[in-house]
């Protein structure tokens, strides 16, 4: 199709690319070819069928499919075209090797996995992961194998991903912006099942974090960077991984996880859509096809909410996974700066002291971690999303850390006492992750105000907690300490995975990470 084409449509029709895609380019002709039953004006104004026996007024220009369509695009099982986006993305994906592996890049890695083990290792023995495993029990593994951290089960690739994806995911412990290191149970669950090594792993993180910044709306970037993960360890041709990107997308367009009371799909709902990534890439390598335009297609994503422009991968020069931030407590985003002051607030004021709060907050913050039944968490889901409960917490232990959502804690008179003390304003104008205003007004008629990020009212990534190395490391470690973890076997897993470009069969380096803790009977 000429360049004109491309950008005006057919001559003398007002329909452009993306449309000729969607119905279909080679069997659009003019309106002397006849039979339609819906015409359209130059400039794209509708008119009526002729009625019988009248013949169409020649200065309208009908809309007419006929034949002349030739599917010679050679996929499996006579497919249909790839649209452009999609070609993009497998051919991306492709031809990303090893040599993108930079100094940078390869560092990067190994302090994500190390962060990430942190964020697994917290999430074991949590209830939902418990659920998971014992779930995973019931299936078993044939050709392709993989392995529950913690609990030794070998199951199939996407219950592994699936049972490590909430380990990983169900503490709130893991990287930001959009906590892509859920990629990393299917790198794992899939880089075990196929033997790959080290270096191969990384590369096909690297190309999963880059998946992930395509627009394609909230919350379903997990299966696709997943698919994209798991197809590159699979080694899958570019016409494999285009029907696993669509086969992971296409019916797995996600809502959201919840808001309010949340619940334990809080902690899985990445998790699944890591298996469902897994689970189509393996059965695109199986030679199952799926729908051929996900994006500019006839009932594709193009257009929609979240996917409203072209795009070129890699989107930015460095890579994603060199921009991508730690946390240091297991809370919700927006909660990290509010916390990080929180050692001020008490050297100014005890919790007895204190009349009343008031929190200033923008509203995204407020409709994640500020709306009404925060007051009230019932579960740790609710409550490591509940501003009132987090702070209320910090303000009378020093801190947030993985044993601030026991039951007792929840429970607890006091807490509730301070919380109820708590007003959420929203600040329009402010936005981003965080940011955020605690005045505290004392009983004594004092008030004090404490700003996150230094006051700033517009929070990006570079805004947020950039662990150094060694932060990395204690984090890890104070995890393992919690988790009855002993200091050999902590020793042994944090050389491993900080260098994962060593690793020679990822299979082999999982069973260190196959039995820790001390885990109750499932």
């Amino acid at each position: 199709m000429s360049e004109d084409v491309r950008k005006q449509g057919l001559p003398g029709h007002s329909l452009g690319r993306r449309e000729l895609i969607k119905l279909g380019t080679a069997g659009l002709v003019g309106a002397a070819l006849g039979g339609s039953a819906q015409g359209q004006r130059a400039g794209g104004t509708p008119v009526p069928p002729p009625a019988p026996g009248s013949m169409p007024d020649p200065d309208e220009l009908m809309l007419h499919v006929t034949t002349g369509y030739k599917n010679n695009y050679g996929r499996r099982s006579g497919n249909g075209p790839m649209d452009d986006v999609t070609k993009q993305i497998v051919q991306f994906v492709r031809e990303f090797d090893e040599s993108k592996l930079t100094e940078t890049v390869t560092k990067a890695i190994n302090r994500t996995m190390l962060d990430t083990m942190s964020a697994m290792i917290a999430g074991f023995e949590e209830e939902p992961s418990r659920i998971s495993a014992r779930l995973a029990m019931e299936a078993t593994g044939n050709q392709y194998k993989s392995t529950i951290f913690g609990y030794g089960i070998s199951t199939t690739p996407e219950l592994a991903a699936f049972c490590n994806g909430i380990q990983l995911r169900v503490c709130d412990f893991n990287d930001n912006p959009g906590h892509t290191s859920n990629l990393i149970s299917a790198a794992l669950a899939v880089g075990e099942s196929v033997h790959a090594t080290g270096k191969q792993m990384m590369t096909a993180i690297a190309v999963g974090y880059e998946v992930s910044l395509v627009p394609i709306g909230f919350g379903n970037a997990d299966p696709v960077q997943a698919a994209m993960t798991a197809g590159k360890l699979m080694n899958l041709d570019e016409d494999q991984l285009a029907n696993a990107l669509t086969l992971a997308l296409t019916p797995h367009v996600a809502l959201s996880k919840g808001v309010g009371v949340e619940s334990m799909w809080k902690d899985a709902h990445s998790a699944e859509g890591t298996k469902c990534g897994v689970w189509a890439a393996t059965m695109a390598r199986a030679g199952v096809t799926g729908p051929p335009q996900l994006f500019e297609g006839r009932g594709g994503l193009w257009g929609r909410d979240g996917m409203t422009a072209p795009f070129k991968l890699p989107i930015q020069e460095r890579l994603a996974i060199e921009r991508n931030w730690f946390k240091r407590r297991p809370a919700e985003d927006s909660s990290q700066g509010t916390l990080d002051v929180v050692a001020d607030m008490r050297a100014w004021t005890k919790p007895e002291e204190i009349a009343s709060i008031d929190y200033y907050m923008n509203p995204s913050g407020l409709g994640e971690i500020g709306d009404a039944p925060k007051w009230d968490p019932r579960n740790h889901e609710t409550a490591d999303h509940s501003m009132p409960y987090m702070l209320s917490r910090a303000l009378l232990d020093g801190d947030i850390y993985l044993d601030s959502y026991t039951p007792e804690k929840i429970a607890d008179p006091k807490v509730h006492e301070l919380m109820d003390k708590i007003t959420v304003i929203q600040v329009r104008e402010w936005q981003g992750l965080g940011p955020s205003r605690t005045v505290i007004h004392k009983k004594n008629g004092e008030s004090k105000a404490f700003d996150a990020y230094g006051g700033l009212r517009s929070i990006g990534e570079k805004e947020h907690p950039h662990l150094s190395d060694e932060e990395v490391v204690a984090k890890f470690n104070r995890v393992c300490a919690y988790k009855k973890i002993g200091n050999p076997q902590r020793d042994h897993m944090r050389a491993l995975w900080s260098n994962v470009h060593e690793i020679k069969d990822v299979a082999e380096a999982v069973q260190v990470m196959a039995k820790y803790g001390q885990p109750k009977p499932l």
